[in-house]
């Protein structure tokens, strides 16, 4: 009896234990347009930490780099089709798909006011319900967005005024609105992949390149350029995407997490980016002292800033009949905001 008592425990014990041998963290794929230590890479780790903390491991994050997955179009289809559950891409490239995102291509959109900025890329409600019906076109939910710190121009010549880039190739990603920005702030804009920029600097092909100033080490550029040049003009945005299927089949809890977490971590972000900027600016002027660095007045940034009205209207002929709507609903909230805030 006690033997047979043995063996029916034991039989009972097998399957749990087989089932605990066998239970698996649910595994999410995060493609980041970057290399590793870039304020991308940051973001997405701390996103990882803090999902799968909360979790307790029933979710594990991986991170694939720039490139492993193809391309930012590559990454953009991949998640529209649930194979890729999030992905960090840059606002030029999404305004392919939703042109209303190009909002954040106009210069000097955002807010001096940093906490402004952090409330208006996680909960403005021009950006996040008056757009959503564009993105789920497209298969995509807009997660959040954020700065990966201002727009610096890495160069081969100095620029203070917006004559300095009469016949100034600045490399641009491919968006149609930020062709017409850098026309209207004075340069040539030209669109090039940026697996090629370093080598376009180098020869000469173009004059300078808009990145945040982390990128601008991370990728070398200050090697193959003397100036660094700081205008203020705009924000370095990028987004998280997700596919909207995939999200829509998720519990309600988890969905909740998912947006909590993207919010914390933005605003996590965007409190520890200027530090940061300020680390890798003072790396490059150690390892390249002949660079210079210039950082442009506000007498220089209103002759830029004089340039950039234009833009809005660009934007507005670009969208479409609500294109008004969304850029008037969008300062609205900016400027009461920093009533709000300031």
């Amino acid at each position: 009896m006690d033997l047979f008592k043995s063996f029916s425990t034991l039989a009972k014990a097998v399957p749990l234990a087989c089932l605990a041998f066998g239970a698996q963290a649910e595994t999410w794929k995060y493609a980041i347009e970057v290399s590793q230590g870039d304020i991308q890479d940051l973001y997405a780790q701390e996103f990882k930490k803090r999902i799968e903390a909360k979790t307790d491991g029933d979710v594990k994050v991986n991170i694939f780099y720039g490139g492993t997955l193809g391309t930012s179009a590559d990454a953009t289809e991949l998640v529209a089709d649930g194979a890729l559950q999030f992905a960090n891409i840059s606002l030029g490239h999404l305004g392919s798909f939703v042109p209303e995102i190009q909002l954040f291509s106009i210069p000097f959109i955002l807010s001096e006011n940093n906490e402004v900025n952090k409330h208006l890329m996680t909960d403005s409600t021009t950006v996040y319900q008056g757009m959503e019906k564009g993105f789920a076109k497209t298969g995509l939910r807009l997660m959040s967005i954020y700065s990966e710190g201002e727009d610096a121009w890495a160069a081969n010549r100095a620029v203070r005024t917006p004559e300095d880039l009469n016949n100034f190739k600045m490399r641009i990603l491919v968006s149609p609105l930020q062709v017409e920005a850098f026309k209207d702030l004075g340069s040539s804009p030209t669109p090039l992949p940026f697996g090629e920029v370093y080598g376009a600097l180098q020869l000469k092909m173009i004059d300078g390149v808009g990145q945040p100033i982390s990128s601008v080490y991370q990728s070398n550029f200050f090697e193959v350029t003397d100036y660094l040049i700081s205008a203020r003009h705009q924000l370095f945005t990028s987004a998280i995407i997700t596919g909207d299927d995939w999200f829509d089949g998720l519990p309600t809890e988890r969905q909740q997490l998912i947006r909590d977490t993207m919010t914390e971590v933005t605003h996590y972000m965007m409190d520890e980016v200027p530090r940061l900027e300020q680390e890798f600016l003072a790396k490059i002027l150690q390892e390249k002292p002949a660079m210079t660095y210039i950082s442009l007045n506000e007498v220089q940034r209103d002759a830029f800033r004089a340039r950039a009205e234009q833009t809005r209207q660009k934007f507005v002929q670009m969208v479409g009949s609500h294109g008004q709507q969304v850029l008037d609903g969008f300062l609205a909230e900016r400027d009461r905001l920093e009533q709000q805030l300031n």
